[in-house]
């Protein structure tokens, strides 16, 4: 399957606080994008790379204060959740296809942009399981032909060799566990099921935008922390895929793979992740018990937004106030 190229549509978004050397392993594989950088300092310090690319887009918290004045804050600092903020200068830009990778991912294989394009012109089966997860998307003996090809992919989440994104906790208790190169890999997520979506390494369609918030984590805009961190991407995903589900949407995960050097200091991961680890337990399950009722991406994610039991506190007051903010953005 081969879905033709839209030279002009297709971003690339990556948020750094190094240098983008990493982006020199990968050849041309991005002459078809437009990529934007989303550096996590207060102004631009690091050299916009020179890479095949259609454009490059290189923003910085000044230009995040500028545009968004005493609304800034929903866009986290000190945290990869300010990718975010690239995500919604793609849709300003007119992306059909987001693409978005961290900054110590390289290649593990060909056609990354390719295959990430396929998955995302695929449909999902209903309410059978493929046992086969074949990169050409082949059934095998039994499954019922009525049930095939169903649901149109929106989402398609990218894995990795290397170092795999585990929690702190676990890398620590297995430090020398690295996953050996896959066979070509796709599989769909079942309808009703939640994953960890790891943001190294995930694409979506321009539908998608409105539902890729990630929430407040690392610090605000005055530096001071919001009281979780790493799991913007996590939670994101929870969310995604509940109005996903909701809205009869497919997601895909496995091809195409990134080999993950995983550059980040383990035990100050550790810390950061300790007040998450136990609102993750239910964070979940307070998206799931949502009964939704809208027909949109925009209308269901404010209707979740206002739905949602969250905890009592701070925190989940702004979460609350910082989704309504960025999802009224697509309202325009």
């Amino acid at each position: 399957m081969k879905t033709p190229l839209n030279r002009q549509s297709i971003f690339l978004v990556i948020p750094t606080i190094r240098n983008l050397d990493f982006l020199q392993s990968w050849g041309d594989e991005f002459r078809d994008c437009q990529i934007v950088i989303v550096e996590d300092h207060q102004k631009k310090e690091i050299r916009t790379p020179s890479i095949p690319s259609r454009a490059i887009h290189h923003f910085s918290w000044t230009d995040i204060d500028q545009e968004f004045g005493k609304n800034a804050w929903i866009f986290p600092r000190r945290n990869a959740g300010i990718r975010s903020y690239g995500f919604w200068k793609a849709y300003e830009l007119g992306a059909q296809i987001v693409l978005t990778l961290d900054d110590d991912c390289y290649p593990a294989g060909t056609n990354f942009v390719r295959t990430h394009l396929d998955n995302l012109s695929a449909k999902a089966p209903t309410s059978w399981f493929p046992t086969f997860p074949h990169p050409d998307y082949i059934f095998t003996r039994g499954f019922p032909y009525t049930v095939r090809n169903q649901l149109p992919v929106m989402i398609s989440h990218g894995l990795w060799s290397g170092v795999v994104d585990l929690d702190a906790k676990t890398l620590l208790r297995h430090p020398k566990l690295n996953q050996e190169e896959y066979p070509p890999l796709r599989q769909f997520i079942p309808q009703g099921f939640y994953f960890p979506m790891s943001s190294m390494n995930l694409a979506f369609t321009r539908a998608v935008l409105p539902l890729m918030y990630f929430p407040l984590m690392g610090e605000d805009e005055q530096g001071s922390p919001w009281g979780y961190d790493r799991f913007d991407d996590i939670w994101a995903g929870v969310i995604a895929k509940k109005i996903a589900d909701h809205l009869g949407w497919g997601v895909i995960n496995g091809s195409p793979f990134v080999r993950h050097r995983g550059d980040s200091d383990r035990r100050k991961n550790l810390r950061k992740e300790k007040s998450g680890l136990i609102i993750n337990e239910r964070f979940w399950k307070l998206v799931d018990e949502v009964q939704l009722t809208k027909r949109t991406a925009v209308t269901s994610y404010l209707e979740l937004s206002e739905k949602i039991r969250f905890p009592m506190g701070y925190y989940f007051r702004k979460l609350r106030q910082a989704m309504k903010i960025w999802v009224k953005l697509f309202l325009s």
